[in-house]
Parts: structure tokens; C-alpha cells; sequence
């Protein structure tokens, strides 16, 4: 719970550190730059902006996996332990019903 929590309040400050910087740095560029400087940077953040949309949809992809992942694991481990539980007890019924020998 406590990893849990620290990792989204580290990518909650990530998230919200980077909009406010880029904020500040397009005011910036507002307002010291000349026009090709402006266009040029606004042309990079653009790229950039498109590249970490591509970044998060592979993310969650691969969040999407992991998480199948687990469920088939969850369930083929369910499905082995039933198994193993239905032969043990198979195995025990038959250990019951052996005649038990006397010996004299």
C-alpha cells in the first residue's frame, strides 16, 4: 500500500512538475523570442508532446498485458491446484478402502 502510494504521488509530482515547466517555458518563448524561435519551439513541444502520447499508449499496452498475464496466471494455478487437490483426494479414498491386514 505504502509503494502504491508513493508511486503515484511521484508520478502525480512528475506530471504535474513537466505541465508547469512547459508552461513557463512557452511564456518564456513568448515573450523574448523572435517569431522563427517561437514557431521552432512550438514545433519541438508539438513532437515531444506526440512522442509521449505514443510512450503512455505503449505503457498502458503493457499494463493491459501484465494484467492478462496474471489472470491467466491466477487461473491456470487454480485450475493445477483443483487437480492436485481432486487426485490427492482420489489417492486417499483409495487408502481407505485397502483391507487392513492382521497380522498375528
Amino acid at each position: 500500500m505504502k509503494r502504491t502510494f508513493w508511486a503515484a504521488t511521484g508520478f502525480t509530482l512528475g506530471v504535474g512538475s513537466s505541465v508547469y515547466v512547459r508552461k513557463r517555458l512557452r511564456r518564456a518563448i513568448k515573450q523574448y523570442a523572435s517569431e522563427q524561435v517561437r514557431n521552432e519551439a512550438t514545433g519541438t513541444g508539438k513532437r515531444v508532446v506526440q512522442a509521449s502520447k505514443r510512450v503512455v499508449k505503449r505503457t498502458r499496452d503493457l499494463l493491459a498485458d501484465v494484467r492478462e498475464a496474471v489472470e491467466q496466471g491466477g487461473e491456470t494455478m487454480r485450475a493445477t491446484e483443483r487437480d492436485l487437490r481432486s487426485e490427492l483426494d482420489a489417492a486417499q479414498q483409495r487408502c481407505r478402502h485397502r483391507p487392513t491386514r492382521i497380522s498375528h
